[in-house]
């Protein structure tokens, strides 16, 4: 377009984005803290995490700033830790399926990159 024309296409208001944590989903109450939190996989199924009031992972005594460097560790390469750790078994639900419905319900729009195997 030339610099001397501007474009009649305006959005009606600007989305609304920020970054997700844990937090967040304990605030909204729908993760509780002391929680159990189940690898996807079952070769590391005996390792369950417990989620922290903070928002941090726990596994075997060892905290963690977040799901995915906890996936990492149990893992040893990187992981997405929103797929990997499940929230509920039966039926199964992962921390990101926790996420999109709590994005869902607040009609944010999410500015974390899924593409980022380590996002959290």
């Amino acid at each position: 377009m030339p610099a001397d024309r501007k474009s009649g296409f305006v959005h009606d208001r600007p989305k609304q984005r920020r970054r997700i944590d844990l937090l967040d989903l304990i605030s909204a109450g729908l993760l509780t803290p002391g929680m159990s939190l189940h690898p996807r996989q079952a070769k590391h199924a005996d390792k369950v995490a417990t989620l922290l009031h903070d928002g941090r992972v726990e596994i075997d005594g060892q905290p963690f700033s977040s799901a995915s460097s906890a996936a990492v560790h149990l893992v040893g390469a990187p992981t997405n830790g929103w797929w990997f750790f499940l929230a509920q078994q039966t039926p199964r639900r992962s921390l990101d399926d926790v996420r999109r419905d709590y994005l869902h319900e607040m009609a944010i729009e999410n500015d974390d990159d899924e593409q980022d195997e380590q996002g959290d």
